[in-house]
């Protein structure tokens, strides 16, 4: 019943964050968890914490091209997901950190110094593919 009460706090935001955030619009995912954290209780500021920062690294890396920025939110957030495994808040919190840390690697195996042209648009791409979703708990 507690945990009803929290999450019904920050629910209809939070929602609405992570629908964003699985359409690909990285930014407006990252305000949308902002305004939900600012909601939330303290139980969950950790978790929406870390899906903003997830959220940010991938507007970075998508729209500015950021790959060493990307990587350092990333590695944050995953830190921050270790104590909400497997599923947290309705999130299939395991699958989320899977899917986040195999992209990470992706990024890395990634050349530092391609910053434009026709590969690097490509690459992109493909990123933009194997992007992590937020999958809801079964």
């Amino acid at each position: 019943m507690l945990r009803r009460a929290i999450l019904s706090s920050v629910k209809p935001g939070f929602d609405r964050a992570i629908e964003v955030f699985n359409h690909g619009d990285y930014f407006a995912a990252a305000e949308a968890f902002d305004h939900a954290l600012a909601a939330a209780q303290p139980d969950l500021k950790d978790l929406i914490g870390a899906l903003d920062r997830i959220a940010a690294a991938l507007h970075l890396r998508f729209e500015r091209g950021g790959r060493r920025g990307s990587l350092n939110l990333i590695s944050q957030a995953l830190l921050a997901l270790e104590d909400y495994r497997p599923a947290r808040a309705g999130i299939d919190v395991e699958r989320l950190c899977a899917e986040v840390a195999a992209f990470a690697e992706e990024l890395r195996a990634a050349p530092h110094d391609e910053t434009g042209g026709l590969r690097h648009r490509a690459r992109l791409f493909v990123e933009r593919r194997r992007a992590p979703k937020i999958n809801r708990a079964a």
